[in-house]
């Protein structure tokens, strides 16, 4: 746990979460951005806590390759609830795109 509180602590010293809406237009994907909410310094302590109570999960990623069938491997990936985020780190800013 300790390499993984200094991983936390390096990778998300400073971090934009973005918030945005997905269309397709002409089977191309776009987005309109929505959201930007601004965190720094993220509270260790919380961390194992938030893992314990389901808050902040961990998927591995598999992706299928469609032309082979066979599959290719992504890796780990945490993931946060947005009610999450507010415990992980100290108050953070939060900006609206859409103006």
């Amino acid at each position: 746990m300790n390499k993984l509180h200094s991983r936390i602590k390096e990778k998300h010293k400073e971090t934009f979460w973005i918030e945005a809406e997905s269309t397709r237009i002409n089977g191309r994907e776009h987005f309109q951005y929505k959201m930007a909410e601004h965190t720094k310094k993220p509270i260790i302590a919380q961390f194992d806590l938030l893992i314990e109570q389901g808050t902040i999960t961990l998927d591995h990623l598999i992706k299928k390759i469609n032309n082979t069938g066979g599959v290719r491997e992504k890796g780990p990936i945490f993931k946060i609830k947005p009610k999450g985020i507010e415990l992980l780190f100290p108050p953070s800013e939060s900006y609206n795109l859409m103006e």
